[in-house]
This record gives structure tokens, sequence and C-alpha cells, in this order.
């Protein structure tokens, strides 16, 4: 079966096997071109909160508890954290929205909530969300620390 396939092989002359080539090259790097240019649109988001516990990067990004993004970055800023991230940009978020820190359950995964309000949608044409309102995270350890030095 081998040597048949052999024969079959060089049966065809070199230039068949350049066009081929070329072919697959060329098809390759359409597809190659077509994947990377079609990138989806994306709106990054900027919030600064005092207390960022069990916020990680990955976490999701929420409006009014359904994914819409992700978070990317936490930087220091002055003192305030600032939590970084994308948003998908078919999504239209009113400019008084509030971001706020929540977990899934008492002891459950963090994630930055957007709670929608009334006014007009961000401006989306520079893809750049900067929320002024936000809400910082506060968790059952820290209600225990706040106990113990009342406690004291």
């Amino acid at each position: 079966m081998a040597s048949q396939i052999k024969i079959e092989l060089d049966s065809f002359t070199s230039s068949f096997h350049l066009k081929i080539g070329f072919i697959f090259i060329s098809i390759f790097f359409i597809f190659y071109f077509l994947f990377y240019s079609v990138k989806p649109q994306l709106n990054y988001f900027k919030a600064h909160f005092n207390y960022v516990e069990g916020l990680d990067i990955g976490s999701d990004v929420k409006l009014s508890g359904i994914p819409i993004g992700k978070v990317t970055n936490l930087e220091i800023h002055d003192d305030l954290i600032a939590v970084i991230g994308f948003i998908d940009n078919d999504i239209a978020i009113p400019k008084d929205s509030i971001a706020s820190i929540r977990s899934d359950g008492l002891f459950g995964k963090k994630s930055l909530l957007i709670n929608p309000g009334f006014d007009i949608p961000f401006d989306s044409s520079n893809n750049n969300i900067t929320f002024i309102e936000t809400t910082d995270s506060y968790s059952i350890d820290m209600f225990l620390r706040y106990l113990k030095n009342i406690n004291e």
C-alpha cells in the first residue's frame, strides 16, 4: 500500500507539488489574518476602591448578575486600589452606574458587580470607562477583626 502511494506521488511533476504547497500556504495565511483581524470589541474600565480583598485577576465583571467581562489588573494609585478590566462593547452601561465588589455566597468567589443607573450610557467611542461611584468589599474576616478590636 505504501509503495503504491509513493508511486502515485512520484507521478506528479515538481511544479504540481509547488502549486499545491503555494495554495496551502496561501489558505493558511488567509485564515490566520482573518482570525487575528476579527477581534472582539471591548471597552476597558477602571474603578477605584479602598478595599478589594478576595478580588483577583480573572474575576468576573457582572451587570445585574450576568457576566459581561473580566478583571485584568489590580494597581495601587495613591491610597486607592485601581481595578482594571474589560467589558463587552455591545453592553451599554449608564454613566451613573455603581461598581461594587460582591461575593457569591458567604465565603464565595468575589466579582465586580455593576449596578446600572438611569443616566445616558458611557461614550464608548474611546473604549474607556471610568466608574466614579464605587462601593468597597467587606468580608467575614474583616468583620471578625473589627469585632476583635471592639472587644479589646
